[in-house]
C-alpha cells in the first residue's frame, strides 16, 4: 500500500509530503504518491513549471533522504475526486493533506479540499497543521500524544484500531476523550440526574473505567501509555474535544467521521475538529480498513437477569460460565416500584442461585423499576458488566405485543452483548 499526499505547492503541504514520507519510512513503503491536481486542462510550460515545483517539494520534504521514494503526479480535474479515486486505484490506505488555517477554513470551509475529501474517502485521513511533532514521533525522538475521540459508535473503535496500529511503528501516548451530557448520561447509568451545567464526578468515574475498559478491550498488551478523560457537554461535542486536546497539549486529535455531507457537516463533531482545532487530525472513516490487533475480549463481569422462576433461573449457570474464574457476577432481580417484599430473603434467593464450586465472585441486587429492561440496561452500564445474560419466556402473538419481551427490549436498550437463552420448541 501507499500513501497519498495532495499538495497545493504550499508551504503548508511541503510539511504534509514530509508527514508522509517520515510515516512511510516507518511501514517500510517503497513510494509515496504526490498529487497536484489542476482544474483544467494544461499545456506542456504550464505541466514542465508544475513539475518544477513539485520537484522542489520533494527535495524540501527529505527528511529521511531519498526513501522512500516519491511519485510526483499532475493530474487535470477536480481535486476531491481526483484524491479520492487514487486512493482507490492505488490501494492507499492514507491520505495526507495540509490543513490551512483556521481563517482560511472560516472563509471557505464548505470548500476546502481537506473537509471535501474527508467527508467523501474510504481511507482515513492526516490533515496536517504542524509537521513537527509527526517527524519527531517517527524518528523515535519522543511519543506523539494523541486525543482519542470517542463515543458509542463502530467508526470509534476503528480511531481506536488505527491508533493501535501507529502505536506499533513508534511511541505514542494516549487520551482518550468522551463528552457527556449529566442528563443523559444519568439515565444511561441509573443515577440521579444533577443540574445540567455542574460536573458529576460519579458519572466521570464511570465513564473513565469505561473509556479505559474499552480501549484495553481492543489493545493487545502492553500497549501505550494511556489515560481518559470525561468532560461534561453544553454546547457541541466538537468543541469541547477542542477544549480538551488544548487543555492535554496533545499534537493530533484522532475522530471518526460520519461523513455527512451538506447542511448535515456543519454540525459533525468531526467538521467542526478540522475546521477548528490548532492540532492535527486524523478522520477515520465507517467504510476504512483498518488492521486489527486480533485480541480474543475478556470477559471479567457478567450480570445474569432473573424473575425467579424456574426457567429464568436457568441463565445463571450460563453467566458463571461465560466469565473469568476470577471474574465476578451480578445476579439481579427487578421489582416494581411500589411493591412491598421482603428484599433480604429476595437476596439470600438470589445468592443460593450460584452454581456450586463457581470461583467468581457473586453479588446481589434487589432493584426497584417499573420498566425491567430499562432498570436491567442501567445496571449494566453502572456495574461496567462485559455481558448480559438472560432467559426469554418466548412469547408470541397477542400475549408479545401486549406483555412485551424483556429480552428484546433490552437488545434495544443496552449496548452490552446480550446471551439469551430460548425455551424448547413445541413440538
Amino acid at each position: 500500500m501507499s500513501i497519498i499526499c495532495g499538495s497545493d505547492l504550499s508551504a503548508a503541504s511541503t510539511g504534509a509530503l514530509a508527514v508522509s514520507r517520515a510515516l512511510a519510512a516507518q511501514r517500510g513503503d517503497r513510494e509515496v504518491v504526490l498529487v497536484h491536481v489542476v482544474d483544467g486542462e494544461v499545456d506542456d510550460a504550464t505541466l514542465v513549471e508544475l513539475r518544477a515545483q513539485l520537484d522542489a517539494q520533494i527535495a524540501a520534504s527529505a527528511t529521511y533522504g531519498n526513501t522512500p521514494e516519491v511519485r510526483a503526479e499532475v493530474v487535470g480535474g477536480v481535486a476531491v475526486d481526483t484524491l479520492v479515486g487514487l486512493a482507490e486505484t492505488e490501494g492507499s490506505d492514507l491520505i495526507v493533506i495540509a490543513a490551512h488555517s483556521r481563517r482560511e477554513h472560516i472563509l471557505a470551509y464548505l470548500g476546502t479540499v481537506a473537509a471535501a475529501v474527508i467527508a467523501r474517502t474510504h481511507v482515513p485521513v492526516i490533515a496536517v497543521r504542524d509537521p513537527a511533532p509527526w517527524l519527531a514521533f517517527a524518528r523515535g525522538d519522543r511519543p506523539l500524544k494523541i486525543l482519542l475521540g470517542v463515543d458509542e459508535s463502530t467508526t470509534c473503535d476503528l480511531g481506536i484500531q488505527w491508533t493501535l496500529e501507529l502505536g506499533k511503528r513508534g511511541p505514542i501516548e494516549v487520551v482518550l476523550g468522551a463528552i457527556y451530557y449529566p442528563d443523559e448520561a444519568a439515565a444511561h447509568y441509573g443515577l440521579p440526574a444533577r443540574a445540567l451545567v455542574e460536573t458529576d464526578p460519579e458519572i466521570e468515574r464511570l465513564m473513565q473505567r469505561d473509556l479505559l475498559r474499552r480501549f484495553h478491550g481492543l489493545a493487545a498488551p502492553p500497549g501505550p501509555t494511556v489515560t481518559a478523560r470525561a468532560r461534561r457537554g453544553l454546547g457541541r461535542i466538537g468543541d469541547h474535544m477542542i477544549e480538551l486536546a488544548n487543555e492535554e497539549h496533545v499534537d493530533a486529535i484522532v475522530v471518526g467521521t460520519s461523513q455527512k455531507t451538506g447542511l448535515g457537516r456543519l454540525g459533525s463533531v468531526s467538521s467542526v475538529i478540522v475546521q477548528d482545532a490548532p492540532e492535527s487530525v486524523v478522520c477515520v472513516p465507517p467504510q476504512a480498513v483498518v488492521a486489527h490487533s486480533g485480541t480474543v475480549p475478556v470477559l471479567r463481569q457478567a450480570l445474569v437477569a432473573t424473575d425467579l422462576s424456574p426457567f429464568a433461573n436457568r441463565a445463571v449457570p450460563y453467566a458463571f460460565a461465560l466469565t473469568r474464574p476470577d471474574g465476578e457476577v451480578h445476579l439481579v432481580h427487578v421489582i416494581k416500584e411500589d411493591a412491598e417484599l421482603d428484599e433480604a430473603a429476595l437476596a439470600r434467593q438470589l445468592a443460593e442461585l450460584a452454581p456450586t464450586g463457581a470461583t467468581q465472585r457473586a453479588h446481589t441486587h434487589i432493584v426497584r423499576g417499573d420498566d425491567t429492561s430499562a432498570a436491567l440496561a442501567q445496571c449494566a452500564a453502572r456495574y461496567g458488566v462485559d455481558v448480559i445474560c438472560i432467559a426469554s419466556h418466548g412469547r408470541a402473538g397477542i400475549t408479545r405485543a401486549l406483555v412485551g419481551s424483556v429480552a428484546d427490549q433490552l437488545l434495544r436498550e443496552t449496548r452490552v452483548p446480550v446471551l439469551v437463552l430460548r425455551p424448547a420448541s413445541p413440538p
